[in-house]
C-alpha cells in the first residue's frame, strides 16, 4: 500500500508505522496517545476556546501594525480628514498645564488660571471654560465633532464594534486606568444605526458580489457547514433541553478558501428548535448559489450530516456531486479500531491504526473519482496485514524497501484479523464511499468558526439578532481580506504559535 499524498503542503503522515514501544502504561493510555498523535487534540469542542491559549510574544509583532494606516489614502472629505488625524491620551494635568500657558484668540493677552473650569460633559472627551486677563470668554475642546457627536467617541465606538470586541470588557478596562469615554447606551444607540440599511451590509454584500463575480463561469466545489451560537434552554416536552438561539452557515469555495455566501437564522423560526435550521439555511442558501448567482457548482462539500446528505437528494439539488469531509470519516476509522485495540484480545491492532488510517486516506486520494478502484484498494488492506503484498487481481503500491510493521502481522485466522475484516467490509462503510472519491475536507471553514467566527461572535456572550448578523459580516470580511496573507514569524523564521492555531487538521 502506497502512503497519502501531501494534504495541501501539509506534511503526511508516513504509512511506514515505526515500531511501538511497549510501556508502562496501560492499554487505554496508549490508544488515547495515539489517537491524539494521527489526529492532534479533540477539537471537537475547539469552538469554544478564546482566552485560554498561551500566545508567544513576538519580537517583530509592532512591525505587522502600520501607525499610519490612513496615510496613504487620497482622500480630501472631512471622515477621511478625521480619520487620518492622529490621536493621543493625554492626562488631565497635562491639558490644564497647557491652559494655564495659553493666550485669548482676541486680544492675546494670557488666560487668568484662576477662571478655568470644567464645562458640560462631553461623551469621550472635556470642555474647559476660562476668562482672560481682558474679560474675554473662552472654551476648550478635546475632541472635533461630525454631525453633533464627538468625534473621538464615533471612533471608539467603531474601535470596539469593528475589531470584534465587546463594550463591557473595553469599558471595563477603562475604568482600571480611569479613562473617560462614552456610555454604553451610546454605543448601542451607534451600532443599532449601523445596521441592515447602512455602511456595514452595503459594504459587506458589494465585497460579497465582487467576489462571486471573480469566480463566475469557473465550477466551483462548495464547502458548506452550520456554526450554531452559545445555547439556550427550552421545553418542548416535559424535559427541559438545550437549543441554540442563533445559527449560522458559511458557504466557502473550497480552492480558493473564499467565503461566497452567508445565512443567518434565528431559533425562533423554527419554534426554538434549533437543530431544524440547519435545512433551512443550506436549503436556502444553496437554491441562492445555484440558481440566482453567476457561480457555476458541480459539488457540494459538508460533514456527514444526515440532514444534508438527504437534503442533497432531492430535486434542486440532486444533479450536484456530495462530498463528505474525508478527516471526519478517518477519525470514525481510527475510533472503531482504537475500540478494538482496547481489548487485550486484540491489541495487536494499535500497531496498525495509523497504517490503515494513512491507507484510507491514500485509497481516497488516488481513486480519481471512480468509487470502485477505491474499493478495490481499500480491501487490498486485508491482504497487507498479512504479509501478502501480491495478490491476485491486485498489488501493493509502497515500494519495496520500505519499512514495514515488523512483528506484528496479522494471522488470517486470529480473531484480530477477523474482527478487522467486518470493519473493512462493513456494508454501511462501503457503501458510502461514493461521498469519499474526491477526497475532499471542510477543514478551512471549521477554522472560521473556530478563530475568526469565535472573535467576533464568542459563545459565551449573548447577543441581539441585528448585533449577531453584524458580527458575522465582519467576521466574513475579516477572513476574505486576510485569507492570503503570509503567517507571520519570529525572529527565527519560525510560525509564530498565534499562526499555527489556524493550520489545517492533521
Amino acid at each position: 500500500m502506497e502512503m497519502n499524498e501531501e494534504r495541501n503542503g501539509e506534511l503526511p503522515m508516513d504509512f511506514d508505522h515505526d515500531h511501538i514501544e511497549h510501556c508502562n502504561t496501560e492499554t487505554e493510555e496508549e490508544v488515547d496517545n495515539l489517537i491524539r498523535d494521527i489526529f492532534g487534540e479533540d477539537d471537537e469542542h475547539a469552538d469554544i476556546v478564546e482566552d485560554d491559549v498561551e500566545i508567544d510574544e513576538l519580537p517583530n509583532a509592532e512591525s505587522d501594525i502600520d501607525p499610519n494606516i490612513w496615510s496613504n489614502i487620497q482622500n480630501d472629505s472631512e471622515e477621511y480628514q478625521h480619520l487620518k488625524e492622529r490621536k493621543f491620551v493625554v492626562g488631565e494635568k497635562a491639558i490644564l498645564d497647557l491652559l494655564k500657558r495659553s493666550s485669548c484668540k482676541e486680544c492675546k493677552e494670557p488666560v487668568d488660571p484662576s477662571s478655568i473650569t470644567e464645562g458640560e460633559k462631553i461623551a469621550s472627551g472635556i470642555k474647559f471654560k476660562f476668562v482672560c486677563k481682558n474679560g474675554h470668554e473662552g472654551k476648550w475642546i478635546s475632541t472635533p465633532f461630525y454631525g453633533a457627536q464627538s468625534v473621538v467617541n464615533m471612533m471608539l465606538q467603531l474601535m470596539v464594534l469593528l475589531s470584534g470586541m465587546s463594550w463591557e470588557k473595553f469599558a471595563m478596562g477603562a475604568s482600571f486606568i480611569n479613562l473617560i469615554i462614552g456610555s454604553g447606551r451610546h454605543f448601542y444607540v451607534m451600532q443599532h444605526q449601523y445596521r441592515y440599511s447602512t455602511a456595514i451590509k452595503s459594504y459587506f454584500l458589494s465585497h460579497i458580489d465582487k467576489a462571486r463575480q471573480s469566480l463566475g463561469g469557473i465550477p466551483l466545489s462548495i464547502a458548506v457547514d452550520v456554526r450554531y451560537d452559545s445555547p439556550g434552554i427550552c421545553s418542548y416536552t416535559s424535559h427541559f433541553s438545550f437549543s441554540a438561539n442563533k445559527s449560522t452557515a458559511v458557504f466557502m469555495d473550497s480552492k480558493t478558501h473564499t467565503i461566497l455566501h452567508l445565512e443567518i437564522g434565528d431559533s425562533r423560526e423554527v419554534d426554538r428548535h434549533s437543530p431544524r435550521m440547519e435545512k433551512i439555511l443550506v436549503e436556502k442558501g444553496l437554491k441562492y448559489l445555484v440558481h440566482h448567482s453567476p457561480l457555476v457548482i458541480w459539488e457540494v462539500i459538508s460533514d456527514a450530516s444526515r440532514t444534508i446528505t438527504a437534503l442533497m437528494k432531492t430535486d434542486p439539488f440532486k444533479h450536484l456531486k456530495h462530498s463528505l469531509d474525508v478527516w471526519h470519516k478517518s477519525k470514525k476509522l481510527a475510533s472503531s479500531l482504537a475500540e478494538l485495540a482496547r481489548k487485550s484480545a486484540f491489541k495487536v491492532l494499535l500497531y496498525w491504526i495509523k497504517p490503515i488510517v494513512n491507507h484510507f486516506w491514500w485509497c481516497c486520494n488516488t481513486c480519481n473519482g471512480k468509487v470502485d478502484r477505491l474499493l478495490k484498494r481499500w480491501v487490498g488492506i486485508l491482504h497487507h496485514v498479512n504479509n501478502n503484498h501480491v495478490w491476485p487481481g491486485g498489488r501493493c503500491f509502497h515500494p519495496e524497501t520500505a519499512n514495514m510493521v515488523e512483528n506484528h502481522w496479522l494471522e488470517r485466522d486470529s480473531a484480530a484479523f477477523k474482527e478487522l475484516t467486518k470493519i473493512v467490509t462493513n456494508k454501511e462503510w462501503c457503501g458510502s464511499m461514493e461521498y469519499y472519491v474526491n477526497c475532499q475536507q471542510t477543514w478551512a471553514i471549521e477554522n472560521f468558526f473556530s478563530h475568526t467566527l469565535l472573535h467576533y461572535c464568542p459563545k459565551r456572550n449573548s447577543y441581539s439578532y441585528d448585533s449577531y448578523c453584524i458580527r458575522n459580516m465582519l467576521a466574513v470580511l475579516d477572513h476574505n481580506h486576510h485569507k492570503d496573507r503570509e503567517a507571520a514569524t519570529t525572529m527565527d523564521g519560525i510560525v509564530s504559535a498565534q499562526c499555527q492555531l489556524g493550520f489545517q487538521k492533521n
